[in-house]
Parts: C-alpha cells; structure tokens; sequence
C-alpha cells in the first residue's frame, strides 16, 4: 500500500464519532476542508463535499478518455480487422 500524505489539522480518530463530534467535523468539510478519518492511526476515510466528490468523478472520467485517446493514437490495445468486429465486442 502507498504512503499517503494528509494535513495534521484534518485528521480525526474515528472514535470522535461516537461521542457526538461529527458535526463539528461534517462543518469543516462544508466549509471545503476534507476530514481525513483515522482508524488504528492511519487514514481509513476521508470526508469530502459532493462538490467535490463531483470534480473527482469528472477528473476520472477526462483520465479514462485522455487514456483511451492515448492508446488509439499509439495503437496500444485490441485491434480489429473491421467496424463490424469492433461493434460485436462492444455489444459483448
């Protein structure tokens, strides 16, 4: 597993939780700072804003095509010998 690298101020024991300091947290991230949750005092979840769970689903979906877009330019990946090929697999 990666290390990852996260800001002190933002990590929370995921204990805080059961003893009512979730809001105190779920204001942070509404106030646009992701919550890092620790669990056994390493990052276990993170807490974010729809907003910004939204921009990284797009991020992901440009990442996908600018990688599909990479491989078709340099003819990486399965070839086929005709339109009808590549649309039976499509469909598979």
């Amino acid at each position: 597993m990666s290390q990852i690298t996260v800001p002190l101020d933002t990590m929370v024991p995921i204990s805080k939780f059961s003893r009512g300091g979730a809001s105190a947290e779920f204001a942070k991230v509404a106030d646009g700072v992701p919550v890092t949750v620790l669990k056994n005092s390493e990052p276990a979840y993170f807490i974010i804003s729809v907003d910004d769970y939204r921009e990284f689903c797009e991020a992901e979906r440009r990442l996908a095509n600018l990688e599909a877009r990479y491989e078709a330019e340099h003819g990486i990946g399965e070839k086929f010998e005709s339109v009808e090929d590549l649309m039976a697999d499509l469909n598979d």
